[in-house]
């Protein structure tokens, strides 16, 4: 796996099997993507959910776009995505989406991505299960949750998303987030204070 750095403050992954490899959250850093892939083949983007930070590069390779069906209307509504303070580098017809719904699973060479809708951050937010690592987005970060008070956010949702994480997934599941640094679910079920709160 390779975390891509972005000017944004938010961070993207690659994640590769054998010569194939899947984009997640495309951060605006394209040498480090282009210097990962040069003896690789991207074969899709997946996206945890559509605000800007972690959007920047998805018109970037004509390949599929995975996202929840309940975010694709906002890859294109600026007012809620965050694009309303700067330019937009694409349009619809520059993207080939793939819409995803809970529990859909990708190929990524032998081995299958497991997308799973995790509501609250965003109605369409989700995270993907890939071998022993869980990419977040904005649910759940290092000690702390994503923000639920944008445009399609709701407490109740994100609690229940969390929730649902945390049972679900073993202590030794590597947790990336689209912010901070990179925890373990272990780690989160003794430091995570919303948790810790909701799980009473």
């Amino acid at each position: 796996m390779k975390i891509i750095e972005s000017q944004t403050l938010a961070q993207g992954y690659l994640i590769c099997r054998f010569n194939q490899c899947m984009l997640i959250d495309p951060p605006n850093n394209i040498e480090q993507i282009e210097d990962y892939l040069e003896q690789r083949e991207l074969i899709g983007i997946l996206i945890t959910h559509a605000h800007f930070k972690h959007l920047s590069m998805i018109h970037y390779y004509d390949v599929p776009i995975y996202i929840h069906h309940h975010d694709a209307h906002l890859l294109f509504e600026d007012k809620y995505n965050g694009y309303y303070h700067k330019k937009r580098e694409y349009k619809k017809s520059d993207l080939n989406l793939k819409i995803l719904k809970d529990q859909d699973e990708i190929n990524l060479a032998d081995q299958k991505i497991i997308c799973l809708s995790t509501p609250g951050h965003t109605k369409g937010s989700m995270v993907f299960s890939y071998q022993d690592y869980l990419f977040t987005g904005d649910t759940l970060l290092k000690e702390n949750v994503g923000s639920y008070e944008k445009y399609s956010g709701n407490l109740f949702e994100l609690k229940n998303s969390v929730l649902m994480i945390m049972k679900r997934f073993s202590k030794d599941t590597i947790v990336c987030p689209g912010h901070g640094e990179i925890t373990t679910i272990g780690h989160e079920l003794k430091n995570n204070k919303h948790y810790r709160k909701w799980k009473r």
